[in-house]
């Protein structure tokens, strides 16, 4: 309670954001019973050096109300009112993001406070409008969040030697960090630092106040949003792992995760918030996704020249809790989770000299290695790795370290640790890293399939990814061919293969189109006539004296069109089956839709997800994008509320006489009435249309 009085609102009060200053100021207020109130305002100081680039004003205004509502989560945690008053009409997935958001993002907070996680706040939705996302041409370049850290200095030194094009980003709180400037200095990173300045209530205690951990790293990644738009950048990435995606225990139902705000769950929610809600044209990632902490620590240790620059301590970045003169206070959990890591792949001697002491070695430690190994009692709350990735860097590190107390004590108590080494340093299936980053620190790549458009995955690899160790798998040569997978960094999936049966990370031929690709793309969905309709349109194309190709199941695999030059006016006709809609990152400029029945359900599972995979065609789609559907079918016509693109029903006006058509049916009707919608839209005449239909040939059945 405040002054004696209960919470009764927490208030989003206003934001002001003045470009001339470049500044940003945003206030809320608690309301309590009685009529008292706290007004806090926090202000975030843009990098005055750099000209703000354009960018259509209702973006900005949303971009600025969401990051007010994300900057909230400080303030609201000190009372945790049970009403939120919000001034913005938020619609129905703004409203349930940022509700998972309060709620998944305080757990550790719910926790260490005792309350209930059920309390958490429910965001109102107060439209039924659906907000469509502001498309906003964007450099493409990468701005990458810069810690003091190994991980951000791996990701960024990996996506250069990708050939990316990489600047920095900093946010000061308190004040500025020494240690980060000397990581961007090492990197030769140039840098945008945003000041982030807290309401100075937020460094004292208030009466009757709550304390505790908030989502930090989504306050960041809503700040590096803000500046990748205002400076120009069609890429946001960070550097979190896969480890993050582990909690720390169980309370009241839920799974409190220390790294929420790291985790797969809220990068996904976010790309997800981003694209529907923002604009299309930035993509939030992380680079480092597929990689464990172990794998991470190997790569860095390719870097000697941070190691006299790094530090993961977090006391670097504590307001009152500072390390003078030192990067490693040697007592925390970070600082023995870094070193069981380092010492995995360093000798002694190098170790010491980063560390300045032998940290298996000090007694008081070994409670917290317990922990870290899975023998305590709790995860530590801080951003550590697995049990499985400590155990996995004691075992390695026996033969340097085997006379050290935690070495000689621990060791002997785990359970097989050689076991968990090679599942350690193995790559996860990350589907939230995008298709163009997706050989980022890759080795080795395994082919899954060795059909034709595996061998046509293979020739696109050994010109595009020219230093990767290739090899191919297939069920008719090895029917155990999946347990290939662990040898391997990357699979290319083939779109018959169920994505659950791949263990490491994966990508398929027809995301590695999509990414690479800017020009006019056709894809066409449905349970039946997929092959005649692409074929129909890719006629009218060519009778119109378009430059096509028709590519996918009917046409040659995709992956074969970029093994020459890409004509910027090609366009591109897909037959696309449920198989690579189940995992597609992108969708094409005109989807078409022609039926949906039940099918392929031993390989879905269920009628929903067989759907779901389907609606994927339109799911990646922009507002300047279109839909052609056939409205006659109820399931089509469910995935209208949410689309952003542009509907477009199929014609019923045909070039010709039913009779004059060449195909049988109404389904064959429907199917021609689909590729002249497509047509007409890309200006195809009708005597152009007529041709190519009176031309056509029925494909076999």
């Amino acid at each position: 309670m405040f002054m004696g009085s209960q919470p009764t609102t927490f208030e989003f009060s206003s934001y002001t954001f003045e470009p001339e200053q470049q500044r940003v100021s945003f206030s809320y207020r608690s309301h309590f019973a009685k009529g008292a109130s706290l007004d806090f305002t926090e202000t975030l100081l843009l990098p005055s050096e750099l000209p703000l680039a354009e960018a259509p004003e209702a973006l900005l205004e949303r971009l600025l109300q969401s990051l007010h509502l994300m900057l909230g989560i400080s303030y609201y945690k000190l009372y945790c009112p049970a009403r939120l008053e919000v001034p913005y009409d938020l619609s129905a997935q703004q409203a349930e993001f940022f509700t998972t958001v309060y709620r998944r993002g305080l757990g550790e907070f719910w926790y260490r406070n005792g309350l209930d996680p059920s309390q958490s706040p429910a965001f109102p939705a107060t439209t039924k409008a659906h907000l469509k996302p502001f498309e906003h041409a964007l450099t493409d370049r990468i701005l990458i969040g810069i810690g003091g850290g190994k991980d951000s200095i791996v990701a960024t030194e990996l996506l250069r030697k990708a050939g990316h094009e990489v600047s920095g980003f900093v946010v000061e709180t308190h004040r500025s960090s020494g240690l980060i400037e000397a990581v961007v200095q090492s990197l030769g990173l140039e840098a945008l630092k945003v000041k982030r300045e807290l309401d100075p209530q937020l460094l004292h205690k208030l009466p009757g106040s709550l304390s505790g951990h908030i989502p930090v790293s989504a306050i960041y990644a809503f700040i590096g949003e803000l500046l990748a738009v205002l400076y120009d950048f069609r890429y946001l990435a960070v550097a979190n792992e896969q480890s993050s995606n582990f909690g720390n225990l169980e309370y009241q139902g839920e799974t409190i995760n220390h790294q929420w705000s790291k985790s797969a769950e809220f990068e996904q929610l976010l790309q997800d918030y981003t694209r529907n809600i923002l604009t299309p044209d930035l993509t939030y990632f992380s680079a480092l996704r597929p990689f464990s902490e172990l794998r991470i620590t190997e790569l860095f240790t390719q870097y000697p020249k941070y190691f006299n620059h790094f530090s993961s301590c977090n006391r670097n970045f504590a307001a009152h809790d500072e390390l003078h003169g030192q990067r490693w206070c040697g007592q925390c959990p970070k600082c023995a989770f870094t070193f069981a890591m380092l010492a995995a792949w360093l000798p002694p001697a190098t170790l010491m000299e980063i560390f300045g002491a032998n940290l298996f070695n000090e007694a008081t430690l070994l409670p917290t290695f317990k922990d870290l190994l899975g023998l305590g009692t709790l995860k530590p709350f801080d951003c550590v790795g697995t049990f499985e990735e400590t155990q996995a860097a004691f075992y390695l590190a026996r033969e340097s370290y085997g006379d050290t107390i935690a070495i000689k004590t621990l060791l002997p108590q785990l359970q097989q640790p050689e076991r968990v080494v090679s599942s350690a340093k193995q790559t996860h299936p990350s589907p939230t890293l995008p298709a163009r980053f997706a050989f980022t620190g890759m080795g080795s790549a395994l082919i899954l399939g060795a059909g034709k458009e595996g061998t046509t995955s293979a020739r696109y690899l050994a010109q595009y990814q020219p230093k990767l160790v290739v090899s191919t798998a297939d069920q008719q040569d090895d029917p155990a061919y999946l347990d290939k997978q662990s040898e391997f960094d990357i699979a290319i999936k083939t779109p018959g293969l169920a994505k659950e049966k791949v263990t490491i990370h994966y990508t398929t031929a027809t995301n590695l189109f999509l990414a690479q690709v800017s020009n006019t793309i056709i894809g066409v969905t449905g349970t039946k006539g997929k092959s005649t309709c692409a074929s129909l349109i890719q006629a009218m194309l060519v009778s119109g004296g378009k430059q096509s190709q028709l590519l996918g199941n009917i046409g040659q695999p995709m992956l074969g069109a970029l093994l020459k030059k890409v004509d910027p006016e090609t366009i591109f006709v897909l037959e696309l089956s449920s198989f690579q809609l189940d995992d597609i990152q992108f969708s094409p400029t005109i989807a078409v839709a022609l039926n949906l029945w039940p099918d392929h359900l031993d390989y879905h599972g269920s009628m929903a997800a067989y759907s779901a995979a389907k609606k994927h065609i339109v799911d990646y789609q922009r507002p300047s994008d279109f839909f052609v559907y056939n409205p006659a079918d109820e399931q089509l016509r469910t995935w209208l509320p949410d689309l952003i693109s542009q509907p477009l029903p199929f014609t019923d006006t045909l070039p010709l006489p039913d009779s004059a058509l060449p195909l049988l049916g109404q389904h064959n009707k429907d199917n021609v009435r689909a590729a002249v919608t497509v047509a007409k839209h890309l200006g195809i005449s009708d005597e152009h249309i007529a041709s190519a239909i009176k031309d056509f040939s029925p494909l076999p059945h």
